[in-house]
């Protein structure tokens, strides 16, 4: 339960980052597998993909097959789809670890796959013990 909590949180921090950026849009794509979130400007036509991440997923391989599959899609046109990437704020270098050892980013490749760290709820921020 605690995790869909979270999912739902770093969901909607995320829809929120790409909406401020303009893809607000809802995008229909066919195929699978399908993004979490699927956005478009109505302005400049560009596409944008979105998926969250928990700790938790940072093992899992099903993960890992779904950044590389997202992080490498292409428009009819051949051109890099903008892809966020959602995740506690206190996981984010870890995330960025796994781009790296996936070969999603690196220092010449993955300019396209942004992530976007998610500060934790109000409700579940652990507090400092008083002493």
């Amino acid at each position: 339960m605690a995790d869909s909590l979270t999912r739902l949180h770093l969901r909607r921090g995320l829809e929120a980052h790409v909406m401020q950026l303009g893809y607000s849009a809802v995008r229909v794509t066919a195929g699978t597998p399908v993004p979490e979130i699927a956005r478009m400007s109505p302005i400049r036509g560009r596409i944008a993909y979105g998926e969250t991440v928990l700790r938790s997923d940072l093992r899992r391989k099903r993960c890992h097959e779904r950044l590389r599959f997202f992080s490498q899609r292409r428009t009819r046109h051949r051109s890099s789809i903008l892809f966020f990437i959602g995740v506690a704020a206190e996981d984010q270098q870890e995330l960025e670890a796994l781009l790296q050892e996936l070969d999603i980013r690196s220092g010449t490749r993955g300019g396209h796959v942004h992530v976007v760290p998610i500060a934790a709820r109000e409700g579940t921020r652990r507090r400092a013990a008083s002493g």
